[in-house]
C-alpha cells in the first residue's frame, strides 16, 4: 500500500510538470467519460431502476389478443370481469382509461384530465391517498353516475387552494362530485401522456360485450411467474366468447409494466450508449498513444530503475498509477458536462416517463463514472506499461536518450490508430444512416397541408349535451362563427385528428364481402364535418366530400380512404359499396360516397391504415378537434377562437389551442435529437482519429529525421520524401477503413428498428463515409509529410 501511495504521488508530480499533456488528455477523456455517464444515467433511470411503486416488479400490463395480428388490443368489461372471476395468476386486475372533462362552477371554466379507474386501481398500484380514502366498490354502482372523486396533489393545491380537500365539492361535466381523497404529492401515473388531475370510479358492465376500451394493469399473485400468469389467463380467455361478429375467443398478451413503458425507448438508448462507448474506446486509444510516446521518451529512466532493483511489476504499477490518475482527472472534468448532456438526453425521452423516473446525476451514476474512469485508465495505460516494462534493460543503458528513442519501434501505436479509424468509421456510418432516416421522415407526404393550420380540442359535458341534436346544434353554430372570422379560409371538425394521441378503430361489415377465417375487417373510424377535407386540404380522389345533405335527416353515408380501397376492395369500385360499422351503436349500412387521399394519421413513419369517415351531423360525438385554415398572424386568431367558443357556451373551455405543425414537430423531436447526438459523437470520433493519425505520423517523421535528411542529401527529391511518408499514412488509413467497413456492416444491423426509408447496408453511405474518413486521415498524414519534405539535410545530419 505504501508503494502504491508513493506511485500516485510520483504520478501526480509528473502530470503537474506537463500541464499541456495533462490538459489535452484530460479533455479527451472528459468528453468520452462524461457522455457515457449521461447515457448511463438515462438507461439507469428508464430501464434499470424499478418503477416507484411497492413491489413494482409484480405489476404487469395485460391486453386482449385478437385475430388479425392485433396482439395489444384494449379489453372489454366482460373480459376483465371474467379474468377476475376465473383467473388465479393475479392478486388484482384493475382497469383504467383517460378522458378530458370540463370543470365548471368557477369563474373561468377549464379542461382537466380525468382518469377513469376501477375501484381497486390504487390498491393494485400500492398507493394510498395522503388525505381521505380510496375508492370502494360502493362508489361505482351499476348504471349510476359516480358521486365521489379523488384528486391529485397538484389539483388540490391549485384548484382547492390547499385547504382540507376531503369533503369539498367540484363540478365536472355539469355534475357535482365530493372529494373523497387527495393523492400523495409524488404520485404520477406513467401511462398517461399528461398528469391526470381528477380520478373517477368506473363500474364494469357485464353486458357491454364487444366494446374494447379498457386498459388493464395487474399485480401478480405471490409466487406466480409471468409465464404462469400468461398461461392461466390464456386458459381463462378460451372460456370467454366475444359477441362481435367475426371474432372468436380472445387470447391475452402480457408484459411487465416496466418493459411496456420503456419498450420503444430501448433501441434508441442502447444505440446511443453504443455510440458513446465507441467514443470512449477511441479516446482511450488516443490517450494510449500519447502515453506510449511519453513512455518511449522515458524508457531509459525505467531502465535505470530496473537496474537499481525495481521489479517489472513495480514499474507497471507506477505506469498504471499515472494512467488511472489521469483518467480520474478526466472523469472529474467530465462531470461538468454531464449536467448539460442530461438536458439533451431528456429531450429524447417521453415526458410521462420523466415524471416518474427523472434522469439525473444520481449516486449510481457517480459510482459508474468513477468505475469507468478507473477502468479507462487501466485500459489505456496497460498497453504502454506492458510495452515499456518488457524491454531489455542493458541495451537501453548503453544508449543515449535520443538514440534510445530513435531506435524504438512502435507497431502498437500504428495498431491503436487503425483501431481509432475503424471505430470512427462505424460511428460515421451509423450517423449517416440516421441522418438519411431523418431526411426521409421530414420528406414524408402527410396527405394534408400544414401551412396556416390551427387546431384546438373541445369536450362537451354529457349532463349539458345529453342528446345528439344539442351537440349538433353547438357544432353547427361554432363552425359558422369560425368560418366567418377574418382571415379564416375554412373550418372543420374531426374526432381524432392526424398525428394526435388517440385513434378509434373497430370491425365493420362490407356488404357483398366477408373476411376469411382468421381475418378481420378492421378500420380506423373518423367522424368529420363537411368542410374537414377542405380545411385539411385532403384530396378527394373519387366521388364527393360530405355536404349539407348528409345531416341527421339524410341517408347514412361514409367516405373511405385509398388504403381502405387497397385493403378490402382491390381493383373494385368503391363508390356505391355499403359498409356497416361495429361501433357506437351504429347499425345502419352506409353508402360509400367518396374516396379521399391517405394521410399519416398515427406516426410519420407508419403507412396509412384503412379509414372510414362518417358525417358529424349523423353521429355527433362529445369530443372533437377543431381545425382552422387561416391567413396571416396566428395570435389574433387564437384570441378570436376563445371568444367565439365562449360566445356559443360561456361554460365551455377550449384547450390544446396551437398550430397544427407542433404535432409534426413532436414527431420529429426524437429522430432529430438522436441524429444530432450521433453526429456530435461521430464528429468527436473523427477529430480524435485525425489527431491520432497526425500524432503517429508526426512522431514517425521526428524519429526518421536523420534518415530523411540523408535521403535528401543523396539527391532524393522532396516529392519522393512526401510520397514516402504519405505512403505510410495511406497504409494505416486503408487498413483502418477496411476493418471499419467490415465492422460497420455488422453493427448497423442493430440500427434496423430505428431506420426509415434506408437500408442498413446502404452502399452510398458506406462509400461516402469511407471517403470522408480517408480524406481526413490523409490530410492528417500530409501535414507531417510536408514537414518531412522540407527537412534541411545539414540540420538532420547534426541531429545525432
Amino acid at each position: 500500500m505504501d508503494s502504491l501511495r508513493q506511485d500516485f504521488r510520483y504520478a501526480l508530480r509528473t502530470l503537474m510538470r506537463t500541464p499541456g499533456f495533462t490538459l489535452a488528455a484530460g479533455i479527451t477523456l472528459a468528453l468520452a467519460i462524461g457522455a457515457n455517464t449521461v447515457l448511463f444515467s438515462a438507461i439507469h433511470a428508464m430501464l434499470l431502476r424499478p418503477l416507484p411503486f411497492p413491489e413494482a416488479g409484480e405489476l404487469v400490463r395485460v391486453w386482449c389478443k385478437q385475430t388479425g395480428n392485433l396482439d395489444q388490443a384494449s379489453v372489454s368489461d366482460p373480459e376483465l370481469l371474467g379474468w377476475r372471476e376465473h383467473g388465479k395468476g393475479f392478486a388484482k386486475l384493475a382497469g383504467f382509461g383517460l378522458r378530458d372533462i370540463n370543470r365548471t362552477g368557477v369563474e373561468s371554466p377549464e379542461r382537466v384530465r380525468a382518469g377513469l379507474v376501477t375501484s381497486n386501481f390504487f390498491s393494485t398500484l400500492g398507493v394510498r391517498p395522503a388525505q381521505g380514502r380510496d375508492f370502494t366498490d360502493e362508489d361505482a354502482q351499476a348504471g349510476q353516475p359516480a358521486s365521489v372523486v379523488v384528486v391529485s396533489h397538484g389539483f388540490w393545491k391549485r384548484a382547492l387552494a390547499g385547504t382540507p380537500g376531503v369533503g369539498q365539492t367540484v363540478v365536472l361535466d355539469g355534475r357535482s362530485y365530493t372529494v373523497a381523497g387527495v393523492l400523495p404529492e409524488d404520485f404520477t401515473f406513467p401511462e398517461f401522456p399528461n398528469e391526470a388531475e381528477v380520478w373517477l370510479p368506473l363500474w364494469l358492465d357485464a353486458q357491454r360485450e364487444g366494446h374494447h376500451s379498457l386498459s388493464v394493469l395487474g399485480r401478480l399473485a405471490p409466487g406466480t411467474s409471468l409465464e404462469a400468469a400468461r398461461s392461466d389467463l390464456a386458459r381463462v380467455a378460451t372460456l370467454i366468447d366475444s359477441a362481435d361478429a367475426g371474432e372468436g375467443p380472445h387470447g391475452v398478451t402480457l408484459l411487465t409494466w416496466q418493459e411496456e413503458l420503456t419498450g420503444n425507448m430501448r433501441p434508441m438508448l442502447w444505440t446511443l450508449w453504443g455510440a458513446v462507448a465507441f467514443v470512449l474506446l477511441i479516446a482511450c486509444a488516443n490517450v494510449a498513444n500519447l502515453m506510449l510516446v511519453r513512455a518511449l521518451a522515458r524508457q531509459r529512466d525505467g531502465a535505470i530503475r530496473a537496474a537499481l532493483g525495481a521489479s517489472r511489476g513495480r514499474r507497471m504499477q507506477q505506469a498504471l498509477a499515472e494512467s488511472v490518475l489521469l483518467a480520474l482527472f478526466g472523469g472529474a472534468m467530465g462531470l461538468l458536462m454531464v449536467l448539460w448532456g442530461l438536458e439533451l438526453v431528456r429531450a429524447l425521452l417521453p415526458v410521462n416517463m420523466l415524471r416518474v423516473t427523472p434522469v439525473e446525476l444520481s449516486g449510481p451514476a457517480l459510482a459508474f463514472s468513477v468505475a469507468l474512469s478507473v477502468g479507462a485508465g487501466l485500459l489505456f495505460g496497460l498497453a504502454p506499461a506492458l510495452h515499456t516494462s518488457g524491454m531489455d534493460v542493458l541495451p537501453l543503458l548503453k544508449q543515449s536518450g535520443s538514440a534510445a528513442g530513435a531506435r524504438a519501434h512502435h507497431p502498437l501505436r500504428n495498431a491503436l490508430v487503425m483501431v481509432q479509424l475503424a471505430l470512427a468509421l462505424v460511428l460515421l456510418v451509423g450517423t449517416g444512416l440516421m441522418v438519411r432516416t431523418l431526411q426521409n421522415v421530414q420528406a414524408v407526404d402527410l396527405g394534408f397541408d400544414l401551412d396556416g393550420l390551427l387546431s384546438a380540442r373541445l369536450s362537451l359535458p354529457a349532463a349539458k349535451y345529453a342528446d345528439g341534436p344539442r351537440k349538433a346544434a353547438f357544432y353547427d353554430e361554432l363552425l359558422g362563427r369560425m368560418a366567418a372570422l377574418p382571415g379564416v379560409e375554412a373550418a372543420g371538425m374531426i374526432n381524432d385528428a392526424p398525428l394526435g394521441t388517440s385513434n378509434t378503430n373497430g370491425d365493420f361489415i362490407l356488404e357483398g364481402g366477408a373476411p376469411q377465417p382468421g381475418e378481420r375487417f378492421l378500420a380506423e373510424f373518423r367522424v368529420a364535418s363537411p368542410d374537414y377535407f377542405r380545411t385539411m386540404r385532403i384530396a378527394v380522389r373519387q366521388g364527393r366530400a360530405f355536404g349539407p345533405q348528409d345531416g341527421d335527416k339524410g341517408g347514412p353515408v361514409a367516405i373511405v380512404n385509398e388504403a381502405f380501397v387497397r385493403a378490402y376492395l382491390g381493383t373494385g369500385e368503391a363508390l356505391g359499396r355499403r359498409v356497416r360499422l361495429d361501433w357506437n351503436g351504429d347499425s345502419a349500412f352506409r353508402d360509400v360516397v367518396g374516396v379521399v387521399a391517405d394521410v399519416r394519421a398515427d406516426r410519420l413513419t407508419l403507412p396509412a391504415r384503412p379509414e372510414v369517415y362518417l358525417p358529424l351531423a349523423q353521429m355527433p360525438i362529445p369530443s372533437v378537434t377543431l381545425l382552422l385554415r387561416g391567413r396571416g398572424a396566428e395570435a389574433p386568431l387564437v384570441t378570436a377562437v376563445r371568444q367565439e367558443v365562449k360566445a356559443v357556451d360561456s361554460e365551455q373551455p377550449v384547450y390544446d389551442l396551437a398550430p397544427f405543425a407542433e404535432r409534426v414537430d413532436r414527431q420529429l423531436l426524437r429522430p432529430t435529437a438522436t441524429a444530432r447526438l450521433l453526429a456530435a459523437f461521430a464528429l468527436l470520433a473523427v477529430v480524435l482519429a485525425g489527431v491520432g493519425v497526425y500524432g503517429v505520423m508526426a512522431y514517425t517523421v521526428g524519429q526518421r529525421t536523420r534518415e530523411l535528411g540523408i535521403r535528401l542529401a543523396l539527391g532524393a527529391h522532396p516529392r519522393q520524401v512526401l510520397r514516402l511518408v504519405l505512403g505510410q499514412g495511406l497504409r494505416l488509413t486503408l487498413v483502418g477503413v477496411g476493418v471499419g467497413l467490415l465492422a460497420a456492416f455488422g453493427c448497423t444491423r442493430l440500427l434496423a428498428s430505428l431506420l426509415y426509408g434506408v437500408d442498413a447496408s446502404e452502399p452510398t453511405i458506406f462509400v461516402g463515409v469511407a471517403g470522408v474518413l480517408a480524406g481526413v486521415s490523409l490530410l492528417a498524414s500530409w501535414l507531417p509529410a510536408l514537414r518531412a519534405s522540407r527537412v534541411s539535410p545539414a540540420v538532420s545530419l547534426r541531429a545525432e
